[in-house]
């Protein structure tokens, strides 16, 4: 997502967002990013700041399942926009 940096805290409540928006348990998202549970729990729970890297790869985990499952509010608002972007981009180069 574009923008400023986001603070550990706001990172944290992205994580937990994503994670319920998608139905995933901590296991299961864990196991989506290859983490083992108890490091993914320590960025949910503000032990560890969570790396932007895993972040990202969370976004894109989303995003799949928003297009698998034909529901676009599994994605971020701000990622949302971006897409929305990009598909028009696309439909104008076409």
């Amino acid at each position: 997502m574009g923008g400023a940096p986001m603070s550990d805290n706001s990172k944290m409540h992205e994580l937990v967002a994503l994670r319920t928006a998608l139905g995933f348990t901590q296991s299961r998202m864990a196991h989506e990013i290859e983490l083992n549970l108890r490091d993914y729990q320590s960025f949910e729970w503000g032990e560890n700041e969570i790396p932007d890297l895993y972040l990202r790869a969370i976004e894109r985990i989303a995003m799949l399942y928003a297009v698998r499952h034909k529901n676009p509010m599994l994605v971020p608002p701000a990622l949302r926009a971006e897409a929305v972007q990009f598909a028009r981009m696309v439909e104008a180069s076409v």
